[in-house]
């Protein structure tokens, strides 16, 4: 223990014998002392001379020791100051009327020295104790303010971070549970130029500012590249990548990856460490799981990492269920676990658009007040198989130019490596987002990339067949068919020309997508689609996609090279 500090000490007496004594004993002890000769005089060199401790005799002129320690004791201090009677009343109700009315001790004279000594060397160690606590109740009391101003701005930051446009989606129902301040529980939604809705939940290890902090850095990888089209693979790997780069080794953030393609029918899923993702039937039958397949992103290096996602087709409509393991894991009093099942069950119980409230409910009726360990996130969302809708071109499409559009080219060429390594829709996007004119119609060029470049690139070169999709469990053989193809493939390519120009009093952008392949029947597939009045067939449907959105759309050859203007 470090040394106690010199006091100031008040010492009250109206004989002036008695007050050398005690200053003497003070003084040797390295104290100072003032000095009052009466009660009356001992509280005004209190209120101005701030001691540290009082020793005060009881019988004085004008003021005794009792009403002065009264008047003492009534102002207000942050601090304690004791208050030790020294006086010849030596009789026990004397003493007790001494401690009763403010003394914290009480001596009676005479005190042998070393007595005198003694106790006020413990009331030094005493007030130096009560000094350390009231410096550490500084710093905490500053420590607390810092925290209190770190967490509004962490919440204000995490506020605009997760409160998107994405999660107001009319087809999202969410919530978000932290078990502390932050919640390391991340939501995400947003729509690819394309109109696919991507939605991402993801649950960073551990809770509090570290997990939600941890979670940070997926927002705005989720949301630009989801606007521009990659797929949630690639979404997965770059995170991955990012969070392996930034992360500790013992961090790392479990994600649900899953895009809903309604006019596609399909629905994609990635799952990294968190719980089944269900598609629940309007009959509240769970008709399919994406369990976890992979590790949690931030764990494995780039070269060991698996973009893999699985695919089905939608048959009839249903809702999507994300949570974290915090709503599978939420305890009751009695140590039960909510579980799988025990969704499951809350869900099936409840009408569709009334799940997500009983959820919601059905937890807490399990927890019963049990406080929560973990965040508890979840997300419900619809997903209808719809008729085929008609895309309409914009507006500003059909007009006569109202400025003049420069003249821009462009011309590039894909090779085996790149096509297997390369997402090259969002990246063509990213490189016409850049032309001015093009700017307003990211959407129609997405569809219609996608649609020339996979026929070339899927058609083309690596030779799959539609019809494949069509037969039962078609749509995943096809995937993984082309998955296989396009690892084995060792030659071919798909050329891309792009010019941006006036035609005929309009701005245009004429593009040609030319494959090295034999070319596929694309006749067949424009006829097929005009015989799918209801558009319910997995494929098919993309040509006349394509042929509603531009001008003009000419194929030549055996269909491995293809023509399209579209009006900007």
């Amino acid at each position: 223990m470090s040394e106690a500090l010199p006091l100031k000490i008040l010492v009250v007496d109206d004989t002036l014998t008695n007050i050398k004594q005690v200053q003497a004993v003070a003084r040797s002890l390295g104290h100072e002392v003032v000095t009052a000769a009466d009660g009356l005089e001992a509280v005004d060199r209190y209120r101005s001379a701030a001691p540290d401790l009082i020793i005060m005799d009881i019988m004085m002129p004008r003021m005794d020791g009792i009403e002065a320690a009264r008047r003492i004791r009534s102002f207000a201090s942050a601090k304690w100051v004791p208050i030790v009677f020294f006086s010849a009343l030596d009789r026990m109700e004397d003493v007790l009327h001494g401690l009763e009315s403010g003394g914290d001790d009480y001596l009676v004279k005479p005190a042998s020295l070393p007595m005198l000594r003694a106790k006020i060397s413990s009331y030094a160690r005493l007030l130096h104790l009560q000094q350390q606590v009231l410096l550490s109740n500084e710093e905490l009391s500053a420590w607390r303010a810092e925290v209190e101003e770190q967490n509004r701005l962490g919440e204000h930051v995490m506020r605009r971070l997760t409160d998107l446009a994405g999660l107001r989606d009319p087809t999202l129902k969410h919530f978000n549970l932290p078990a502390d301040t932050f919640s390391g529980d991340l939501l995400c939604a947003a729509r690819s130029p394309g109109g696919v809705l991507y939605v991402m939940l993801a649950d960073a290890s551990g809770h509090g500012l570290a997990a939600a902090l941890t979670a940070m850095p997926l927002t705005q990888t989720f949301n630009s590249m989801t606007m521009k089209g990659f797929p949630i693979g690639s979404i997965a790997q770059e995170i991955n990548r990012k969070l392996k780069s930034l992360l500790p080794p013992d961090r790392f953030v479990a994600v649900s990856l899953v895009a809903i393609d309604v006019r596609g029918q399909t629905v994609e899923g990635w799952n990294g460490g968190n719980p089944d993702v269900l598609f629940i039937t309007a009959a509240g039958q769970v008709s399919r799981r994406w369990v976890s397949r992979h590790p949690p992103l931030g764990i494995l290096p780039d070269a060991q990492f698996s973009a893999q996602t699985e695919t089905f087709v939608l048959q009839e409509p249903g809702q999507l269920l994300l949570c974290s393991d915090g709503l599978i894991e939420a305890e009751s009093p009695e140590e039960d676990r909510l579980g799988m099942d025990g969704v499951g069950e809350i869900l099936s119980l409840a009408a569709p658009d009334l799940r997500m409230e009983a959820l919601l409910k059905g937890m807490h009726a399990h927890v019963r007040g049990r406080r929560r360990h973990d965040d508890i996130s979840c997300m419900l969302v619809e997903v209808p198989v719809e008729r085929r809708r008609e895309v309409r071109v914009a507006d500003s499409a059909q007009q006569a130019l109202s400025g003049p559009v420069s003249d821009w080219r462009m011309t590039i060429s894909y090779g085996p490596q790149e096509l297997r390594g390369t997402d090259v829709v969002p990246s063509l996007l990213g490189v016409l987002a850049h032309v001015q004119a093009l700017k307003p119609h990211q959407g129609a060029l997405f569809l219609i990339l996608s649609e020339l470049y996979n026929n070339a690139l899927d058609h083309g070169l690596l030779g799959l067949d539609s019809a494949t999709k069509a037969q039962a469990g078609g749509f995943e053989l096809y995937l993984q068919q082309r998955g296989e193809r396009l690892a084995n493939l060792r030659e071919g390519r798909v050329d891309l020309a792009f010019h941006v120009h006036e035609a005929d009093g309009l701005g245009v952008l004429d593009m040609e997508v030319t494959d090295s392949g034999p070319g596929f029947d694309h006749r067949n597939l424009v006829f097929a689609d005009a015989d799918d009045e209801d558009g319910l067939r997995p494929h098919g449907r993309g040509i006349a996609l394509v042929r509603s959105l531009c001008r003009e759309v000419t194929y030549s050859g055996n269909g491995n090279e293809v023509r399209a203007r579209f009006a900007v």
